[in-house]
């Protein structure tokens, strides 16, 4: 019996440390974070205790906030939230950045985007990244991975929505 438990618990410790190494944003929470006032995102992602406010910076009279990962378990990752358009009819179309030093993470985001039945607008490569664009009638989407895999990122936009 003991044999067994020892497997058991065996398995459990390898399979929460293999957990513990994963990218800590889905591409489901990053489209969500568009659709997030400033403030609800903030409290979003401090209150998740995955990722913890790095500093702000005022630009153009918005205030941008960056978030980084807390654990020094997963390569590092930021957020950036507070990028924001507003339209001539009130309307504010958000904009979320997420940066990466594992590109395995992006990897993990564009089978998550295809998944999710997001049309690829454009697959290509300049000279600093590989380029894939994603879109519907709610995001644009950008995720970019390095040509010498060291980063990765990923921009989502939010579009006016334009009901039928």
């Amino acid at each position: 019996m003991k044999k067994y438990l020892t497997v058991i618990l065996l398995l459990i410790s390898v399979c929460a440390g293999r957990h513990s190494f994963a990218q800590s944003i889905s591409f489901f929470n990053l489209t969500n974070l568009t659709n997030l006032t400033d403030g609800q995102a903030h409290t979003y992602l401090s209150l998740g205790g995955i990722f913890k406010q790095d500093y702000v910076q005022q630009m153009n009279g918005k205030k941008i906030e960056y978030f980084k990962s807390k654990s020094p378990k997963v390569a590092p990752q930021t957020i950036m939230i507070g990028e924001n358009e507003i339209q001539a009819n009130g309307t504010i179309l958000r904009t979320v950045r997420y940066t990466t030093q594992d590109p395995q993470h992006i990897v993990n985001l564009i089978a998550q985007a295809k998944r999710a039945k997001l049309v690829m607008k454009f697959q290509g490569q300049d000279q600093a990244n590989n380029i894939y664009k994603f879109d519907n009638e709610f995001y644009n989407i950008t995720m970019l991975i390095s040509t010498n895999n060291n980063k990765g990122s990923v921009e989502v936009k939010q579009k006016e929505f334009i009901g039928y």
